[in-house]
C-alpha cells in the first residue's frame, strides 16, 4: 500500500479506493497534511484494469445469454477494481 512521501504514514485502502473512483481525487495525509495526486502510470493502470474487462467478459464468457455475459463482465470489472489500491502510486502535489 502507498505511504505518504513526506512522513511515511500509510494511506488506508478505502481512502485510495474512494480517490480513484471519484476521478482521481487527490489524497491528503492525515498526519502531516501533504497532498498527493495519483501518478499518470497508475491512472493508465486503473483504466486498463476496469474499462476493457466487460468486453473480455463478453468474449470469454461461457453463456449464450448476452445478459449473463454482461453481468459476468461487470462482476469481473468490479473484482479488478478492488485490487487497484494495492497497485496505485501517488506523488507529492507540489
Amino acid at each position: 500500500m502507498q505511504k505518504c512521501n513526506n512522513c511515511n504514514f500509510p494511506f488506508k485502502w478505502g481512502k485510495i479506493y474512494k480517490s480513484i473512483m471519484w476521478f482521481y481525487k487527490p489524497i491528503q495525509c492525515e498526519q502531516c497534511g501533504t497532498a498527493h495526486t495519483i501518478s499518470f502510470s497508475s491512472r493508465f493502470l486503473a483504466s486498463f484494469m476496469v474499462l476493457p474487462i466487460p468486453i473480455f467478459g463478453l468474449i470469454l464468457s461461457p453463456s449464450e445469454n448476452e445478459y449473463i455475459n454482461v453481468l459476468i463482465g461487470i462482476c469481473i470489472s468490479f473484482a479488478c477494481s478492488l485490487l487497484i489500491p494495492y497497485f496505485a502510486k501517488y506523488e507529492n502535489n507540489t
